[in-house]
Order: C-alpha cells, then structure tokens, then sequence
C-alpha cells in the first residue's frame, strides 16, 4: 500500500489551503479542510514511519534523536526523537508524519471543568458549545477506550497498590488504541494490540491509532497531499488575499537547496508550541503585524517523571518489543491506569498520575541507568535485610537484564498538574529559546514529589526523581507537553489568537480584535494556560471546534461521513523485514535485547 507522505520536490506552487505541521492540530486541520472541498498541502518537517520502521534497541533510538542545545545540534535533523536542551527548560518532541502522535502514550482525557473556568480562555470557549461538539468529533476519529477488563497488567496492580495508600482508586484511562481487530475511522486495518508496551517509542505493531492512521489517512481520502521533510521558516502576506508559505527542504538530496515558497489563501500553523511560535516570530522579523503576546504564556503542563526503582513487588514496566521478547511477560500498553487528585482545593494539589512503561528500545540500558540515579533517590525502606535484598535485585538486573531483578521491580511515574504558564519564548540565533528563571521553586514540584514519594513508599522502593532535574546535571524541567506561546485571548492585548485560532492583527488603526483573514494556529500553542493533564484531546477538540466555526464562516458542508470510494489502507509491518541487528550497545548489556 503506497504511504500517505510525497516527496518535498514535488510540492506545486500554489493550494487553496496550507497546514504546517502534522500532529493533532494539524491533522484536524488537513481533513476538515479537505472535506470542505479545498486543495490542501500538509507540510511535515520529518519523515514518514510506518509500523515495523521504529527503533527496537539503542543503537537504533540513537539514530532516530536528534538533540539541540543553542546553536549546536547533534543527528539528522528528520529524527524521530526530536530534544530541545535549554538554560531552563527541556522539551522532548516528536518529528515525523503524525507528529508527537507518533511516540506519545495515547492517553485521551479532557481537563477537569475547573480548568475552563478561568478568564484566561476567550468567552466563547467558555461559553459556546462547540468546545463540546469538538471533542465529540475528536472521540470519533481516535476512538479512545480503556484496557479491557480482562487484562490486569503488573504495573497496573502496583499502581492501585500505590493509590491505597491516599485511600483512593485506579481508573483505567482511555487510549486510543485498537484492543481488536479492526480498521480506524478512515479506513486503515489495525490489528489487535499486544501489549507490548512500546507506545512511546513508537508502535511496530500498527495497533496505536495516530494522527497518521486516523486524520491524515482522512485527509488524504478526500484529496490532500503531503510532503515531508518540508521545514517552514515564515509566512508572509501576497497582498491578494493569499499567504505566502517560506520553507526549505529537509531531505537528502536538498541540503544545499535555497529558500523556496508556495502560496496559499488558508494557511493552519500547527507545527507544535514550539514551532508556531518560531515561524510567527520570524515572520514578525519579516513585518508581519502580531500581538506583543506572542511567545508569552508558555507551560511546561507541570510534567514530571519519577522512578519507584527496585519495589519490594514485581512492576514489569519495561516494553518487550514486536515480535516481542521470548520468555518475558507482556507490560501492557505504555500508560493503562490513573489517580485523580484533580479536584483538590489548591491549584498545585491538583495533580493526575499515571503508570508508564519504558519502550523496549531502552531495555538494555536500564541495568546501568536506574542504579545510578537510584544514588541520588531516596529509600523508602530501612535495615540490613531490605539493604541486601535491594542489592541482590540489582546484581540480578546487571547480570540477567532489565526483564528480571530491580529493573524488573520498577515502577515509571508519569505527573501532570498546574504551573501557572510563566515562561517566555523567544528567538535567539535564530533558535527558540526558553525563559523561566526558578521554574523548578514553583509549588507544584513539592507537591509532585511528596505525592509520588508516598506511592513509591507505598510498594517498598526507591524515589527516583527525573534524573534531568537533578542538580548535578542543571536542574532542570523536563516537558513532553510543551503549551502556550500563541495563546488565545478575547483581543490582541490578552492573546495572540482569537477563540477561533486566527492571528490578530496589530495594524495601527484596527480594532483590538481584529484578525489576519486566512491565518490560523492549531496547536498546543493556542493553550493559553497549564491543562492539568494529557493535552492531545483538547488540543484535537480545539482544532475541530475551529473547523467547525470556519465551515459555517465560510457557509461550506462539513460533512463527517466516510466517502464511498475511500481506500482500505494497510500499513501492517507484515510485509516489511523488522531491523532487528542489536549494535555494539545491545550485545554488551546482555539479553533480551535483540
């Protein structure tokens, strides 16, 4: 079955619409824009992967990452594993077709109510229904469900060991991954999953319903095209009505290539918090009239990762792989559980907390990783016995692999709460560039700590937090949910966007509402505060709802139904040959690796 993505040498010159971007915004974008009956471009910066094409062991994730730091960089800049180091703030990204779909943990919840009710979003998402209808139709393309009652994974059972200790439960958090065969919303096959765990390093069974699988294979039913290795620098004004799109291609055989354009009368910027903000501030360098608001507002969603690392309890949290590890138990997919803190009285109380496992591409490197962070942790258990048996398990992790002993006990902690969106964006060398000085003494990181301290007590481990943040390496925050940047507002005083996701206009002489016809942002970054949990269903629901809005503008049918003649797509690893070649890392750190 021919893959969705073309080639960046054959992009035309001209579409009636333009999305920048692939993920969950511009996803939405691409397929409601072309069930309008427009001519649309998808524009992705990486490459396209199909299941059986990700990484399976070290050398392979090594590959597949590329890091930024300034103005340097390390590996290609079309790697999956997209890290952005900074003097105050981390940010893992994903890159490809599909965008951070790709690697993410499929958790599918909406905000508590709470979190609307704060001035910062515009009236109308406030007060309208469309919100409501836009994660209606969200849930319709993703299909999220919870892990079916019959599987009752490892780490689940010590996560709701973990909740007793608040006197609270587990609920099994909705995913959108397909726990039967069948095919998505826009027709792609799906097997069943396997529970392998690897959602994060991104799925080779095919059974994880992204945004490639399920809006962009939409998109392309009813006629868009897609390019990737496409990477936009700015946007700029024809003078028309149209949008000029200033890109360069990303791709092998252009490295040298010079700046090229297309045009464009809607263009959706949706390349992520990061990317939005970027191409916006480089086209202001260009005399594009936008708010001051701009690169304001930014959050990290007060994401936090920890470590119960060597639990008295056998955890398996450790991916196993596809076709998986022989002898080895299945963890289930990466997040299966949560407890709820989110209605606590206190704003930094207000927390959400899942399990998560680590994709089987890292296993072999865990025996060594987690006992040096486990140095800096802190026990939850005394004495000479619990000392010796804690010393066995890891001798045991070191010599038989990260399948058994302490690794094997470990339990990954995933948080996400309310950090009050004080960061700043800004260019600098021409790279973004993230400001906010003491982001770490925000209150929300003690509460994280203390909580997560306590359920790792609860099954008899080691607190481990997030070794990025230690102090020896920076003290930093780590993000994989970057918010904010170009966020919404009612004008252009109090936002960058309006409710409906277009670009203000600054123009001396226009009102403090006024838009930039045909301009949009669809993204994380129009998030105008922390959400408290997951953001991919908001982020979905507001690009639907603008959709929406946008159809009844421009009185176009919006339709939801399949179109008769949609191909039934195969991208099942079936036909492909797995690289499954282990590479100098994985043969020295012992089994179950290749």
């Amino acid at each position: 079955m021919p893959r969705l993505g073309r080639p960046a040498a054959e992009l035309g010159p001209e579409y009636d619409a333009v999305v920048v971007g692939s993920g969950y915004g511009g996803g939405t974008a691409a397929s409601r824009l072309a069930r309008m009956g427009f001519k649309v471009a998808v524009l992705e910066r990486g490459r396209e992967y199909l299941p059986g094409e990700y990484p399976t062991n070290p050398l392979q994730a090594q590959r597949e990452t590329q890091i930024s730091f300034g103005n340097k960089r390390i590996g290609p800049t079309n790697a999956l594993f997209d890290l952005r180091l900074g003097s105050d703030v981390h940010v893992m990204l994903g890159c490809g077709l599909g965008g951070t779909s790709l690697i993410n943990a499929n958790v599918c919840l909406a905000p508590d109510f709470l979190v609307f009710e704060d001035d910062a979003w515009p009236t109308p998402v406030r007060s309208d229904h469309w919100l409501n209808v836009g994660y209606h139709r969200a849930k319709q393309m993703l299909a999220p469900g919870p892990l079916p009652a019959q599987f009752n994974p490892m780490k689940l059972r010590a996560l709701e060991t973990a909740a007793k200790a608040f006197d609270r439960t587990v609920e099994r958090v909705p995913l959108h991954i397909a726990f039967s065969d069948g095919a998505t919303s826009a027709g792609v096959r799906q097997p069943a999953c396997t529970h392998c765990g690897d959602c994060m390093g991104g799925c080779n069974v095919g059974a994880k319903t992204t945004v490639h699988s399920t809006y962009l294979a939409d998109a392309a039913n009813h006629g868009a095209q897609m390019f990737t290795h496409v990477l936009v620098r700015a946007v700029e004004p024809v003078g028309d009505g149209r949008w000029r799109i200033i890109y360069v291609r990303q791709d092998e055989t252009a490295r040298t290539v010079p700046v090229r354009m297309v045009t464009a009368r809607h263009v959706v910027l949706a390349a992520g918090t990061l990317g939005s903000t970027e191409i916006l501030m480089r086209s202001r360098e260009r005399g594009l009239s936008v708010s001051d608001r701009l690169g304001k507002g930014f959050s990290t969603n007060a994401d936090a990762i920890a470590f119960g690392y060597n639990n008295t309890m056998p955890v398996n949290a450790i991916g196993v792989g596809y076709p998986p590890r022989k002898g080895v138990p299945s963890p289930g997919p990466a997040v299966t559980g949560l407890i709820d803190f989110r209605r606590r009285k206190d704003p930094p109380d207000r927390l959400a907390i899942v399990e998560a496992s680590v994709q089987s591409a890292m296993a072999a490197l865990l025996p060594f990783v987690l006992p040096a962070g486990a140095m800096a942790g802190t026990s939850t258990q005394s004495g000479l016995s619990s000392a010796i048996a804690e010393l066995q398990r890891t001798l045991q992790s070191v010599i038989q692999g990260a399948y058994s002993g302490a690794v094997h006990n470990t339990q990954v902690f995933l948080a996400v709460g309310h950090d009050g969106a004080a960061g700043e964006l800004s260019l600098k060398n021409d790279q973004m560039a993230i400001a906010w000085p003491d982001a770490l003494k925000n209150p929300v990181y003690d509460r994280i700590h203390a909580t997560l301290q306590k359920a790792v007590a609860a099954t008899g481990g080691t607190y481990v937090p997030n070794p990025v943040s230690n102090k020896l390496l920076g003290g930093n925050l780590m993000t994989v949910h970057p918010l904010g940047g170009c966020g919404m507002g009612e004008d252009r005083m109090r936002g960058v966007v309006d409710h409906k996701g277009r670009v203000f206009d600054t123009d001396s002489g226009k009102a403090a509402d006024a838009v930039h016809d045909g301009l949009f942002v669809m993204d994380g970054s129009i998030v105008p505060r922390s959400l408290g949990v997951h953001p991919l269903l908001t982020i979905t629901a507001l690009a639907e709802r603008s959709m929406l809005l946008l159809a009844r503008d421009l009185k176009r049918n919006l339709p939801l139904d399949p179109p008769a003649n949609a191909p039934q797509r195969d991208f099942t690893p079936g036909l492909r040959v797995l690289d499954k070649s282990p590479g100098f890392m994985s043969r020295m750190f012992g089994r179950g690796t290749s």
